[in-house]
């Protein structure tokens, strides 16, 4: 059994293994999701842009079990199904339908999965540390899994402050900015080289 120490910040009897003080709610590491890999906001973009979108499934896949570990058994479900029954219908409508089609349908399976692992991480942020955090509805709408890797870059600020749906840190926005322009500028001189090969 946990032995009783006296919170640092308080001065109150806690458990020495306690992560947040349940008198003043102070916490004493910071709040985490154990086992959540690739959360650089930049780096996601760069290897976005290289694998032409790609990467959204590769994050999902490094991340799949630690999503999975904090989920109860009804969202597990649901984001089993959505993954089960998603990737065929868009792979099998690249092959036997069209391109936009295909890119349609996959917007909705990652704006349906993005949904879903932030629906987990607020409901187990409210049971571990008692943080009603919240997600901002435009930007998942708008970035899907992109949102997802922001959110979880800015866990620890979400936490401590509920209900934060932007966290703006001008030095890491401009950053971002600029790998950001730096891409679809490379994706453009690409573009044109492969044209200017395909005349010549």
């Amino acid at each position: 059994m946990s032995e009783k120490v006296n919170c640092p910040y308080c001065g109150n009897e806690i458990y020495n293994d306690a992560e947040q003080c349940e008198y003043c709610k102070e916490f004493f590491k910071e709040p985490e999701i154990k086992g959540i890999k690739l959360t650089s906001l930049g780096q996601f973009i760069v290897l976005s842009c290289l694998t032409f979108g790609l990467y959204s499934f590769i994050w999902l896949w490094c991340n799949y079990m630690p999503v999975i570990n904090i989920s109860n058994s009804r969202d597990r479900k649901k984001l089993n199904r959505l993954i089960l029954i998603g990737i065929p219908v868009c792979v099998l409508s690249a092959v036997f339908l069209n391109y936009i089609t295909a890119a349609v349908l996959t917007k909705i399976l990652l704006l349906s999965v993005s949904y879903r692992i932030l629906r987990i991480i607020e409901k187990y942020s409210l049971i571990k540390y008692g943080a009603a955090i919240v997600h901002n509805e435009i930007g998942w709408f708008c970035f899907d899994i992109l949102y997802v890797v922001y959110f979880l870059g800015t866990y620890p600020e979400r936490v401590h402050t509920p209900g934060m749906r932007w966290c703006m840190n001008t030095k890491n926005w401009i950053i971002y900015s600029l790998i950001f322009i730096i891409c679809a500028a490379l994706a453009v001189l690409m573009t044109y080289y492969i044209s200017f090969i395909d005349v010549g």
